[in-house]
């Protein structure tokens, strides 16, 4: 029993040393070795609007503020990388307006089925005149998510 305890003893130490190592030598974060990311994503927002209006965006995490950004041109755009973490709650929304319209929304949120329209990496969410749509990679096509709401 006590070569029990000194094998699990022995680990321990290692592990420690091994993930101390890896924090100074990486610049990772504690929660970085505790929470590991298990996958690496990208969101992109997309002016679309074919009405030469800009499209502001503040889009943000949990732990992350990603700024507020002015797209101003069609087909500007903005995105971002970012790892999901082991808990699977990892979620980033967006406030979005143009010039007669807003929206708040969810760009990224643990989902199979969102996953599966993103291609297992890619979420592009393009803003359009009528409304947000995400591209959906197996059918080629964007499709409308979100209607903006009238007025501020």
């Amino acid at each position: 029993m006590n070569h029990i305890k000194q094998f699990f003893l022995a680990i321990y130490i290692f592990l420690a040393v091994t993930c101390q190592d890896h924090v100074l030598a990486s610049r990772a974060t504690t929660k970085d070795i505790i929470v590991p990311k298990i996958s690496e994503w990208q969101v992109t927002v997309v002016n679309g609007l074919t009405t030469n209006e800009t499209l502001f965006i503040h889009c943000k995490s949990k732990e992350d503020d990603l700024g507020e950004i002015s797209l101003i041109r069609f087909r500007d755009r903005f995105s971002w990388n970012f790892g999901e973490n082991v808990l699977h709650s990892t979620l980033f929304w967006c406030y979005m307006s143009k010039d007669d319209g807003h929206m708040n929304v969810n760009v990224f949120w643990d989902d199979v089925i969102l996953f599966h329209r993103c291609g297992w990496k890619n979420c592009v969410w393009t803003a359009k005149t009528d409304g947000l749509y995400l591209w959906y990679y197996a059918s080629g096509e964007d499709v409308l998510s979100e209607k903006w709401e009238v007025g501020w």
